[in-house]
């Protein structure tokens, strides 16, 4: 055991490339269980969660996956609606209280750590014992407030000019994966796992003002996140690694732990560069009987996962039940980030999963759904595989 850690530290210490460009989840049983997979994961996510769970592999298996995500950081885009419902360009021509109503709102709402983030993945793969392959189809977007200092003056000193000098930063990328995975058995109870993922594809950095026509209150989060990946142009290539490694610890209990962005990666826009700080996330399944699965994942350490200079913290837990010889399983989990003041609740920046999933002799199939702390269901993922 202290040998194959020892391996691990010194991998995630050699500087290799590994992009997250967004916290995400892989495949609707991830979702549903609030993305808390990373110690027990039995599909073709594994290339992606935790290449070491190949290993655990007994019958080969196909598939294809659809999935998407389009959050926003709480509640944000009813308050930018809120703002823009007023004449935004005309700023000057509003009435006094009116001008201190926007005024207000416009500070809450370049004042957010966050904005909208998203994306959109086809992912057909196929999976067999210590082996992964799979090509995703991705389009993903982060779209964050910029900071203006003229909040710093009084209403009445506030200008048409300062108005339209209020914008938002949109990183776009739409590009194609190629991923292979290999898992290791190097020890009784310890895998190592490691994925390549050759990227190429578009990608687009640019800042529009408020009062540009796409910000209005016509427009879906949707919307916002497509005219960001939409306008991606200039071309990049990556070669990406991810490692993992996996123990069991007693008869019921599964460690996962993966590095990602290992060696800081940069992405460079026309912009800035990108830097990707270095992420380490563990997790634990607990597996008390088939029927039954506890799971948790947590990021190691603080970091810059939206790339607005805000450190973030997940952390996700999940439970699986399993009916019928586990013909139908029933899946509910949350994520949330300890960096926040609240944890869950209406306040916080949480997403709780729910679904389900069919196992039919070699057919398996599942679908969940994530809602966010308001109510809004804005993921949604399936799942299909074929065993043989």
């Amino acid at each position: 055991m202290k040998r194959a850690i020892g391996l691990f530290i010194i991998i995630i210490s050699i500087n290799s490339l590994v992009l997250a460009y967004i916290p995400t989840f892989y495949g609707a049983r991830s979702l549903s269980l609030g993305y808390s997979s990373m110690a027990f994961n039995y599909d073709i996510n594994a290339i992606f969660i935790n290449p070491a769970l190949l290993t655990y592999v007994t019958r080969s298996l196909s598939g294809y996956q659809f999935q998407y995500s389009y959050s926003d950081y709480k509640d944000f885009k009813n308050q930018l609606d809120e703002a823009l419902e007023f004449d935004l360009s005309n700023f000057n021509s509003l009435s006094g209280s009116d001008k201190e109503i926007l005024f207000s709102r416009l500070n809450d709402l370049f004042t957010s750590k966050h904005g909208f983030n998203g994306f959109r993945a086809s992912i057909p793969g196929l999976v067999s014992k210590d082996y992964g392959f799979s090509v995703s189809f991705v389009n993903t977007a982060i779209i964050n407030p910029i900071q203006n200092d003229i909040f710093n003056k009084e209403v009445g000193e506030v200008t048409n000019a300062d108005i339209a000098s209020l914008k938002f930063n949109l990183i776009g990328l739409s590009y194609t994966q190629f991923s292979l995975s290999y898992g290791l058995n190097i020890s009784t109870g310890i895998s190592f796992g490691i994925s390549l993922h050759y990227l190429y594809g578009k990608i687009t950095e640019f800042s529009s003002s408020i009062v540009e026509p796409i910000f209005n209150t016509d427009s879906s989060i949707q919307d916002y996140l497509e005219y960001a990946w939409d306008d991606a142009e200039d071309t990049f290539y990556k070669l990406n690694v991810d490692i993992s490694l996996t123990a069991d610890i007693g008869k019921y209990f599964k460690l996962g732990i993966i590095a990602k962005n290992v060696g800081n990666p940069t992405l460079v826009t026309t912009e800035r560069d990108i830097v990707m700080e270095r992420r380490i996330i563990a997790g634990i399944a607990f597996r008390p009987t088939i029927q039954w699965g506890i799971y948790l994942d947590m990021d190691i350490n603080k970091t810059d996962l939206y790339y607005n200079g805000e450190d973030v913290q997940l952390i996700s837990i999940g439970v699986e039940k399993g009916f019928f010889q586990n013909k139908l399983l029933l899946r509910a989990g949350f994520l949330s980030d300890l960096t926040e003041k609240y944890f869950l609740g209406g306040k916080s920046n949480s997403l709780y999963g729910v679904g389900f999933g069919f196992n039919m002799s070699k057919i398996l199939v599942d679908f969940a759904i994530g809602i966010d702390s308001g109510g809004a269901i804005n993921n949604i993922a399936i799942s299909g595989f074929f065993m043989f």
